[in-house]
C-alpha cells in the first residue's frame, strides 16, 4: 500500500483503524486484554505465538509484561481502545519498524477474534490508517489529549456539544476508572500496562503529570 505520508525513522505518527462495516472489535475484557497484551509483545523484532505463551508457559496477564524483549522497533507514547476502533501515537525508531508492529499487531487479534468468535475474513476495515505528526508541537498536544479523551464518548457522548455543562469532575472519575487507554499510566497509576509506553522518546509533556492534566483540562474547557 502506497502511503500518503511514508514512515520515517524519527518521526512520529498516529495510527488508527477500526472494524470493517463498523462492526465492534472488542466485545469483552478479554478481548480488549488480547490487544493490549499484543501491544506489548509486538514491540520487537522478536516472534512469539501468545496462545503458546499463555497455555504452554502458563501466563497471566499480568506476568506478560515481565516478558524481556529485545529492542523496540517503535516507541508508543499514548494509545486508546474503544470499541470498535482504536489510535495509537508511534515513533518509528528502527526502518520499517511501524509496519513489521502493526503487521503483528493486527494479524496477530484479527486470528484471536476469528478463532474466538467462529468467523472468517477482514475483521479491520482495510490497512491501517495513518497521518504524519512530524515536529508540530501544537497538532501533537492536542492529538495527545483527543487519544486520552477519547473514551469519554462512551459514558458522555454529547459532552463536546455541551461545554457549557461540563462536569470535569465525572471525566476524570470515568477516565480514572478506564482501563482501555493510557490514561492511567499518564496520571500515574501503577499497573502493569505503563510498560507499553516509552515515554523517554516523546516530548517532555508526555511524563510530566501535572504538566498533562493541565492541558488535559485545557482541551476539555477549550476544544
Amino acid at each position: 500500500m502506497l502511503r500518503k505520508d511514508p514512515f520515517i525513522t524519527g518521526q512520529y505518527y498516529h495510527i488508527y483503524n477500526r472494524g470493517v462495516d463498523k462492526r465492534l472489535i472488542f466485545g469483552s475484557p478479554k478481548d480488549y486484554q488480547r490487544f493490549i497484551m499484543l501491544l506489548y509483545l509486538a514491540n520487537s523484532n522478536e516472534s512469539f505465538r501468545l496462545d503458546d505463551i499463555i497455555i504452554k508457559q502458563n501466563k497471566v496477564f499480568r506476568e506478560i509484561f515481565e516478558i524481556n524483549r529485545d529492542e523496540n522497533i517503535v516507541s508508543i507514547g499514548a494509545w486508546c481502545l474503544m470499541p470498535n476502533h482504536f489510535h495509537i501515537i508511534i515513533k518509528q525508531d528502527v526502518d520499517g519498524g511501524i509496519t513489521r508492529f502493526m503487521r503483528k499487531l493486527s494479524t496477530g487479534y484479527s486470528m484471536y477474534f476469528n478463532k474466538k468468535n467462529e468467523r472468517q475474513g477482514a475483521l479491520f476495515c482495510g490497512p491501517f490508517k495513518s497521518k504524519l505528526v512530524g515536529m508540530d508541537d501544537n497538532y501533537m498536544r492536542q492529538l495527545f489529549a483527543y487519544i486520552n479523551l477519547n473514551p469519554i464518548k462512551l459514558s458522555f457522548p454529547e459532552w463536546e456539544n455541551n461545554k457549557s455543562n461540563l462536569n470535569q469532575r465525572e471525566f476524570k472519575e470515568f477516565l480514572d476508572s478506564y482501563k482501555y487507554s493510557s490514561y492511567q499510566d499518564l496520571v500515574k497509576i501503577e499497573r502493569e500496562e505503563n510498560k507499553i509506553l516509552n515515554l523517554e522518546n516523546f516530548p517532555e509533556y508526555f511524563k510530566e503529570q501535572n504538566s498533562f492534566q493541565s492541558f488535559i483540562d485545557n482541551y476539555l474547557i477549550n476544544s
